[in-house]
């Protein structure tokens, strides 16, 4: 199941490239996998990990992913996606709030272990793309560095019951040193 997911999420990130560093998109959903493995996590977490974002921004579907990997696996990667992503008019704030709210009241242990490694190792990437070019960073995503701290600082507080994890301690340090201390 594991050389599948590799392989799928190659396949379907093909040609896509990583904001700010512009290194293949395939990086990404490869870290979040290991990011789960050294954390222990499932199988079927792990193979989320590495799909989690094909149904967001690639041609396959949640029933495609069912269908390759079965219902677990596209649960997992449909809690882990933002539902709301292309519904007209839905801002950039609004899908980050619908995702806080999400992960507060409704994801389960394994939906929030896969979201936590997809942050962890974006938070990393901004961290070093960040000591690279510096606050130019910024200007490549859909909201402003103020707006990127909000929703990271409020990821923190989302993660109730992944708190001994050491992906979840690593994210919380990282939030910390790219963007300051929390706010109230």
């Amino acid at each position: 199941m594991l050389e599948k997911a590799i392989t799928i999420a190659t396949q379907a990130h093909e040609g896509q490239k990583r904001k700010g560093s512009g290194i293949p998109y395939i990086f990404h959903p490869l870290c979040v996998g290991a990011i789960l493995a050294e954390n222990g996590c499932s199988m079927d977490v792990i193979v989320a990990g590495i799909l989690h974002d094909t149904i967001e921004d690639t041609f396959l579907t949640a029933e495609d992913i069912r269908d390759m990997f079965g219902q677990e696996v596209m649960r997992l990667v449909t809690g882990a996606s933002e539902g709301n992503r292309d519904v007209p008019g839905v801002t950039w704030r609004d899908r980050k709030q619908h995702t806080v709210d999400f992960l507060k009241t409704q994801a389960d242990l394994k939906i929030k272990q896969v979201t936590c490694a997809d942050k962890l190792h974006n938070i990393r990437s901004f961290r070093k793309d960040v000591q690279r070019i510096g606050e130019r960073l910024w200007d490549k995503f859909n909201a402003p560095y103020e707006e990127q701290r909000w929703y990271y600082q409020s990821l923190v507080d989302c993660f109730d019951g992944i708190h001994a994890y050491a992906m979840y301690k690593e994210f919380t340090k990282e939030v910390y040193d790219v963007f300051g201390g929390f706010y109230e």
